[in-house]
């Protein structure tokens, strides 16, 4: 008899270490192992600053170690198509930017669309600015735009790509209030703060991100406008919709999270929660940047939606149709 058990004991530990390093294949024990986050830009930026301060959380909320992991290239295509070739089992998520992600799809054949994802939530919301250079001589963008149409050149806006959010919210302008403006991309925000005070464009529409506001705030840039429907306690500006352009709402950056569609819905609720427990963690919000936390938390399902009113908000105008 002491043999028979010595025997399952020794059977029952040589099964234990086979199965060492495996994760688990039962969402109830997720995660069992490290879980890779992946960046779709380079490191430094806003995504990357969120992506780190996430994943330093989720690190002590879930047990296992997050690994942040920066994939530049495409537009952020490049990252998205490295996520949805992993397992839906949530140990590979992807940093998403909005709209850009949706821009991605709807300017050109990347391979995937808003139903490949699962979405996870929201961490960060950044909003922009529509800035020119202080020795401009408009002080608002209604006087900004009612000039355009009689200038002796094409009036120039430089944005942070030529598909991105603010590119696509300029060739609105365009569309919706025939305001005639020529979109002038470039390769980042900081290009195109440098581009606006040195006058080789006329003005610039980015994020008015921690790395921009020292422009702001230091008067070498004015901002004209903000793309919110209310305005913002940090920044002296108007918005678009009190200068008569109501539509010019959808400018704001959305950071968020994805897992690859048919990821386990108890994984989703499991990273959902450790997403909601980050945005109300102080110290958390403190490498976020505070201003930039939304008040309130944006789960799956909110940015479920909010891929779907993107779409529908530049559908046809994404590629400058």
């Amino acid at each position: 008899m002491n043999r028979l058990r010595l025997a399952a004991a020794l059977a029952a530990a040589l099964l234990l270490a086979a199965c060492g390093g495996q994760r688990s294949a039962e969402p109830e024990a997720y995660p069992s192992e490290q879980i890779r986050l992946i960046v779709p830009y380079t490191a430094g930026g806003p995504t990357d600053i969120a992506a780190r301060a996430l994943g330093k959380y989720m690190e002590g909320a879930l047990g296992q170690t997050v690994v942040v992991e920066n994939l530049p290239g495409a537009s952020g295509s490049t990252a998205y198509q490295e996520l949805l070739s992993a397992e839906p089992d949530g140990y590979t998520l992807s940093m998403v930017a909005l709209p850009t992600a949706v821009l991605n799809y709807l300017s050109d054949d990347v391979g995937y669309t808003r139903e490949d994802f699962a979405p996870v939530g929201v961490i960060t919301q950044v909003p922009s600015a529509f800035v020119v250079p202080s020795a401009s001589p408009y002080n608002d963008v209604a006087a900004f735009f009612a000039a355009a149409p009689n200038a002796t050149f094409p009036v120039t806006v430089g944005t942070p790509g030529a598909t991105n959010t603010h590119a696509v919210e300029t060739r609105r302008i365009t569309q919706l209030y025939g305001v005639p403006l020529t979109v002038v991309p470039f390769e980042g925000a900081q290009e195109v703060l440098t581009a606006v005070m040195n006058g080789s464009v006329n003005a610039g529409f980015v994020n008015a991100s921690q790395d921009a506001m020292p422009a702001f705030e230091s008067g070498k840039l004015r901002v004209l406008a903000v793309g919110t429907e209310k305005r913002l306690p940090y920044l002296r500006a108007q918005t678009f919709v009190e200068q008569g352009y109501p539509e010019i709402t959808r400018s704001t950056t959305t950071f968020g999270v994805l897992a690859p569609a048919g990821t386990p819905q108890p994984v989703i609720a499991r990273l959902e929660e450790a997403m909601r427990a980050a945005s109300a963690d102080p110290e958390t919000r403190r490498g976020l940047d505070e201003r930039y936390v939304p008040d309130q938390f944006m789960g799956s399902a909110d940015l479920a939606a909010l891929f779907t009113e993107t779409e529908q908000t530049f559908q046809g105008v994404a590629s400058g149709g």
